[in-house]
């Protein structure tokens, strides 16, 4: 669907909820009438906080579908409402019940006349303020997400490149200055571009360092290549912006380990939010917002299900509104802190409450930040953004081994028992690696432990670009890995690893003048033939497997349900 489309089915989306919103600003206005009606006859409290809890609703939801002065009038009001509930509480002469329902006549008579005043459909189809305007710069989006651009004029290290690099699923595209920089200008440059400093064309600096450095023309990411590894060649290469630099001969592991850190960053997985807000028409306008930007959004309109729905979605960020009818947001983020394994996911506030006594309250109880509505799309967007980033890191500290990247041994079992218990609840098969380098130790002894870590990294780099996204691997120790492979059979498992063996063996290291390559042997078992099984019970299996490959002359990959 092109682009076009998109903003036109989110214009017909933005238009349906924002028709829907006036509505309930309409019944909004006759429920304030009915309950100051109310008050004539008889001063009750709940009545008071029935008006409160309605424009207190509208002070947020109001500005934030762009009409700004019914949320600065409806504010007017509930000031009046709120001081004068806490005269009644405190018995305080300065309670007026006609100041009381004057403010909120008022603000009745406000909306009314809005309405008269204004055509309806006009005001359903007026955007709130930027909320189309993508945040997400597009000279990031140009270009494949896996293409990688090679600037080479020597055919046979091209060539041999592209079969190495290959191996780690990247697409390569060689091309000559010339060709790049017209494609560049027209389309903008890839996620990141390698480019050879050495002979032709791009051996005159001059010509070279105009074109790529200009304005538009400048790549994202750029690694240099070249025989040259002299300071003078980095200091152009430098100024060229290339932030990576690989001598040749080209180290493979090496250059696949620039590669991989720039797709990282450019190829960030969308953040997950879980949205909690009672408010039915705000809360669908939120999910339209966030989505328009990537964000994978998940509406939690069980309050009681919250558990579950986050052990499934496993969200990176909690949006939760402040006042909701049977609990708080207080409330909510206590509870979900009484959990362990939610103690660190960020929980930010989305309230339209001004007072900065309850805001500092709320914050006191292990939440992360206040926003207050409205609030506008880039500062949403924003502040949701840099709170995932900062729990990423956090997270990849706590629970990534630092050379591979990979989850840790205790967090690969912990993971993978997650997706296990999933999967046996949904009714979908997953499958349990154990893989191993083979004659490791001896890579070790012969080339020593830093080109053994080089082996090690460069098979995680393999597994990451081979396997799914919702696929979990992790480094279970030393040189041995674990994969948890949801919604795959035994077979199937087996043909995805067999596949990745394939390309390890073709993998090509190097320590000093001598080249090697290494091989891995592996075990698969599936979770439905041990039906009764715990997941060490199942790794304990794969390992059985793993051990046949072993026994039968390594590189190799079995499946436990062979052995039986």
């Amino acid at each position: 669907m092109s682009n076009k489309a998109l903003d036109m089915n989110l214009d017909t989306e933005i238009a349906q909820i924002r028709a829907q919103y006036l509505l309930r600003l309409r019944s909004d206005e006759s429920k304030l009438r009915r309950l100051v009606s109310d008050l004539a006859s008889r001063i009750d409290k709940t009545v008071i906080e029935d008006i409160h809890r309605i424009l207190h609703s509208i002070i947020g939801s109001a500005g934030t579908f762009g009409l700004h002065q019914a949320s600065e009038e409806a504010q007017k009001a509930d000031e009046i409402v709120i001081s004068s509930f806490n005269a009644l509480e405190q018995e305080s002469k300065d309670f007026s019940n006609i100041h009381l329902r004057t403010s909120v006549i008022a603000f009745c008579n406000f909306l009314d006349e809005m309405f008269q005043n204004s055509d309806l459909k006009a005001l359903s189809e007026r955007h709130p303020e930027d909320l189309l305007a993508p945040i997400i710069d597009k000279s990031e989006e140009t270009g494949s997400t896996t293409e990688v651009w090679l600037i080479e004029e020597d055919e046979e290290l091209a060539n041999q490149l592209s079969e190495h690099i290959s191996n780690f699923n990247f697409h390569i595209r060689t091309l000559n200055l010339s060709d790049a920089l017209a494609i560049a200008n027209t389309s903008g440059w890839p996620p990141v571009t390698m480019i050879d400093l050495d002979g032709g064309e791009l051996g005159r600096k001059n010509n070279m360092r105009l074109t790529l450095t200009a304005g538009d023309y400048r790549p994202r990411r750029l690694i240099a290549l070249s025989n040259d590894d002299s300071f003078e060649k980095r200091a152009y290469a430098a100024k060229l912006r290339a932030t990576a630099f690989v001598s040749k001969p080209i180290n493979i592991p090496t250059l696949i380990h620039h590669i991989e850190k720039y797709l990282e960053s450019a190829q960030a997985s969308y953040e997950r939010v879980l949205l909690v807000d009672d408010d039915h028409e705000l809360r669908a306008f939120l999910e339209i917002m966030l989505k328009s930007e990537g964000i994978e959004v998940k509406v939690l309109t069980q309050i009681n299900e919250i558990v579950d729905v986050m052990n499934d979605f496993r969200p990176e960020l909690i949006l939760l509104d402040m006042e909701m009818p049977d609990y708080s947001g207080i409330d909510i983020a206590v509870l979900i802190r009484q959990h362990p394994q939610f103690e660190s996911i960020p929980i930010v506030y989305l309230s339209a409450e001004q007072d900065l006594g309850k805001q500092s309250e709320a914050l006191s109880f292990d939440a992360d930040d206040f926003l207050t509505k409205p609030i506008s799309k880039p500062r949403l967007i924003s502040s949701i953004r840099s709170r995932v980033q900062r729990a990423r890191s956090l997270d990849k500290l706590i629970s990534k081994d630092s050379l591979t990247g990979l989850l840790k041994h205790g967090s690969i079992k912990d993971s993978g028992a997650r997706e296990l218990q999933r999967g046996r609840r949904e009714s979908y098969p997953v499958s349990i690696v154990m893989l191993d380098i083979d004659h490791f130790k001896k890579v070790n002894d012969t080339y020593g432990h830093s080109t053994g870590d080089v082996v090690i990294s460069s098979l995680a780099t393999l597994l990451r670009h081979r396997l799914r996204q919702t696929d979990l691997i992790g480094r279970y120790g030393g040189e041995e890995f674990l994969v948890i492979l949801p919604q795959t059979t035994e077979r199937s498992a087996c043909e995805i690893i067999n596949e990745v063996r394939l390309a390890f063996n073709e993998m090509q290291f190097r320590y000093q003048d001598v080249q090697f390559s290494c091989s891995l042997s592996a075990g698969c078992v599936e979770s439905s033939l041990f039906a009764d099984s715990d997941l060490s019970e199942l790794i304990e299996a794969a390992d059985e497997a793993l051990y046949s490959s072993k026994n039968n002359g390594r590189n190799r990959v079995t499946a436990r349900s062979d052995l039986d």
